[in-house]
């Protein structure tokens, strides 16, 4: 009986595992979806819309072929454009957010490429603009990702939705013509893969049910024979007798049909017995925060661009490759450390932006343009280096983000709690009243508080920290104190032209960079005497000495946290950097 059921159930596993490998192969539906369009007349840019495509599938495979040939305007000698032929293989895609991409395209005429349907269908629709191109859209900030190639460029993206894909060739040549999209679709392989797994389980149960049918026969045999005192003599071989041959059992006349219903799924199958029917994963596509400056992902890549950027400018001392991604007093610092270094290396340190882990990262929640976005990075090569706050600004939407403020942190300064970077912060312009102080008003109070010490009206608004102590009043005392017999010193401390920027805290309060510049008068304390410049003034000032004085003018980027207005809570200067930018003698 057991001998039946085992050989039942075999059959029943051959069945359903040859139905799961069927049903995984033959009559699985395609893994993958593609669609093709030719753009008989492209314009400058074509974009994708990302959620037309995610209704298919949110996994692409999206070719390009390139070859584009048309008119581009050069500069005349009389400023007039001039029209030439120019043709090129280049391809470029890149995506972003819907907003950032026609912000970027402005007037631009495009041509826009959505699926429909279920097997989606590309359909193409022409938008006209007034302008003729736009610039290189390879390196823009905008982008979450971007990608070049000559010819032919295939590339697997994962775009969430509400994304553009754009593709070009150079913004001012015609897009390719040719793209093709191949969704990668899922599969549902729960049934094949239940029947086939299912159909092994069966057959292990038939394996055990004939196995226990095989062990009941043996003891039935063995026990029919009796007890034997010896073991009985082997017959002598004679010649002419044939051999014995052993009675076959039923159970084992069942081992070739078990052979054969154990090799049909390894047949079909391909002579794999366990073959991989679990659906490959498609990505987690996560949604793009919306209504932020950037994504943590931008920032990234932005970050790693201005870095290697401001690296080649110091190897060259290239004020102009530094000027790309510098601005404000930023820059400045900079410049004059260039020229300084010039004359001798070791008069200027470069301040370095760290290329490592981001510690904080706290965008611009806006949609428009100006935007900013203030971040915390550490050094992970020196971890006694301090932490480098940096804020920088994109002006326009063709315009790539410059680094207004870069300032470290003092030691043990705590950022307040802030928005997270996917909520971003509002940025507060202008002379708001709803903190403490006004911009305007922090550089003025702090400035009287570096000249004046405890006697400045403002002295109770600030807590203690170390730039009172390195240039505040005490500092300026021992140096008038120290050269007092051969020169005077006076101080005056004011506002720059920098655009103060303030980020709104969680807690109501604001993260304040603003710039302060300090110029520092030196004349002759008697007549006739002569004031003598070393180091960076000697450099910034191109005199060797002086009769009647010297003006050296020092900025500083200070970062204030400030409490809301009303609060107790004193400001806090939570870092600074400073330089010299210019040094001159007086009339």
């Amino acid at each position: 009986m057991r001998f039946i059921v085992s050989v039942i159930l075999f059959g029943v596993a051959a069945v359903m595992v040859g139905a799961g490998i069927l049903i995984h192969t033959v009559f699985s539906p395609p893994a993958t979806t593609t669609q093709s369009v030719t753009i008989s007349d492209p314009a400058p840019i074509t974009v994708i819309n990302s959620t037309s495509l995610n209704e298919i599938s949110s996994t692409q495979t999206i070719s390009v072929v390139g070859g584009a040939e048309g008119t581009i305007y050069v500069e005349g000698p009389d400023a007039t454009p001039i029209a030439e032929p120019a043709s090129s293989e280049r391809i470029v895609m890149a995506w972003g957010r819907q907003g950032d991409v026609l912000a970027y395209i402005g007037n631009v005429p495009y041509q826009s490429v959505e699926a429909n349907g279920i097997d989606g269908e590309l359909t193409v629709k022409n938008v006209s603009g007034p302008e003729t191109a736009t610039p290189d859209p390879m390196g823009s900030d905008l982008w979450v990702e971007q990608f070049e190639a000559k010819k032919t460029l295939s590339q697997d993206v994962t775009t969430p939705k509400g994304n553009l894909i754009l593709i070009a060739t150079d913004g001012a040549l015609p897009a390719p013509k040719a793209i093709t999209i191949t969704w990668k679709m899922d599969v549902d392989r729960s049934v094949p893969t239940t029947l086939f797994y299912g159909g092994l389980g069966v057959a292990l149960v038939g394996g055990i049910f004939y196995y226990l049918g095989w062990l009941a026969d043996r003891r039935k045999h063995r026990h029919r024979q009796g007890r034997m005192p010896k073991a009985p003599r082997p017959p002598k071989w004679r010649p002419g007798r044939q051999p014995l041959e052993p009675r076959r059992r039923g159970g084992r006349r069942a081992l070739p049909f078990i052979a054969w219903v154990l090799a049909v799924p390894v047949m079909l199958s391909g002579c794999s017995v366990f073959p991989d029917l679990s659906p490959e994963p498609l990505p987690i596509v996560k949604a793009s925060p919306r209504g932020v400056a950037v994504t943590a992902a931008q920032f990234d890549r932005i970050l790693g661009e201005i870095v290697s950027t401001l690296a080649a400018a110091d190897e060259q001392r290239a004020e102009n490759i530094a000027a790309t991604r510098l601005d404000g007093a930023a820059l400045r610092f900079r410049l004059a450390q260039y020229k300084v270094r010039a004359e001798n290396e070791n008069l200027a340190d470069l301040f370095s932006i760290p290329d490592g882990k981001v510690r904080l990262l706290l965008p611009q929640k806006t949609i428009s343009w100006p935007r900013s976005v203030f971040a915390v990075i550490d050094d992970s090569e020196d971890l006694d280096a301090p932490s480098v706050a940096v804020v920088m600004t994109q002006n326009s939407p063709r315009e790539n983000y410059k680094v207004n403020y870069t300032i470290a942190l003092e030691p043990g300064a705590k950022i307040p709690p802030v928005s997270s970077p996917e909520s971003g912060a509002a940025v507060l312009y202008g002379e708001t009243e709803l903190l403490s102080v006004t911009p305007t008003q922090a550089i003025e109070h702090y400035g009287d508080l570096l000249i004046s010490g405890t006697k400045s009206a403002f002295a109770n608004d600030f807590a203690g920290d170390s730039l009172q102590t390195q240039i505040g009043a005490d500092s300026k005392a021992k140096r008038i104190k120290d050269l007092g017999q051969t020169a005077k010193f006076t101080w005056k401390d004011s506002s720059t032209d920098d655009v103060p920027l303030v980020f709104a805290t969680a807690e109501s309060g604001a993260l304040m960079m603003v710039t302060l510049e300090e110029k520092e008068i030196v004349k002759p304390a008697v007549p006739g005497a002569a004031i003598t410049t070393t180091g960076a003034v000697k450099v910034l000032s191109t005199i060797t000495s002086s009769m009647t004085g010297i003006e050296a003018d020092y900025q500083y980027q200070l970062l204030f946290y400030v409490p809301s207005l009303g609060s107790t809570e004193k400001i806090r200067l939570l870092g600074y950097s400073y330089a010299l930018t210019s040094a001159l003698k007086l009339p």
